[in-house]
């Protein structure tokens, strides 16, 4: 006959408050990945769908759309934009320079159909016409504040590269695998 030995000293019950930190590891992770998951969408999707993201530098379109805003932008034909369409197109005479502004108008020049444009905090329309061929950015919807971030973001990306990022996400993962492990 066998006899079984309880080692009462070995059993310990489980703190009353486990589910807390349990509850508050789980909002933290999900906040983190809906993070990380907005990320890489506003950096992954312009290469797979139809949008481009701009961030406003200047308080030319305030208040409807404030200093620090995301833009997100579709796709759409110059033949379809009119008036009161809200456009992100190359500045003339300035190469690289990307600008968020209002349709003014649609004029007949001798080379052919133009935007007027003008910031909505302007007084007046711009100097300069945007030619209405091709394609271009039709603004579609804007994000207030979401500019700052994604604009910090591109300038590190951009400094560091990308395996700078990846060693960042690598460690901040490892941290929290760390932090996870609990020692007996």
């Amino acid at each position: 006959m066998s006899t079984a030995v309880l080692d009462v000293r070995a059993a310990r019950p489980a703190p009353a408050l486990s589910l807390a930190p349990a509850a508050v590891r789980l909002v933290v992770k999900a906040s983190l990945g809906v993070v990380l998951l907005a990320l890489v969408t506003l950096v992954v999707g312009p290469r797979m769908y139809p949008f481009e993201s701009f961030y406003v530098r200047s308080g030319s379109m305030s208040p409807t759309i404030p200093v620090g805003a995301l833009i997100i932008a579709t796709r759409a034909p110059a033949a379809q934009l009119g008036e009161g369409d809200v456009i992100v197109f190359q500045r003339p005479g300035r190469p690289g320079t990307m600008v968020v502004h209002r349709i003014y108008a649609v004029v007949q020049t001798p080379t052919g159909r133009a935007f007027m444009t003008r910031g909505d905090a302007n007084p007046g329309p711009d100097d300069w016409m945007v030619a209405a061929t091709g394609d271009g950015w039709r603004a579609e919807y804007s994000i207030a504040r979401a500019g700052f971030t994604v604009g910090w973001l591109h300038a590190a990306l951009s400094r560091r590269g990308w395996l700078g990022a990846f060693a960042i996400v690598v460690a901040v993962c490892a941290l929290i695998s760390i932090w996870q492990s609990e020692e007996p």
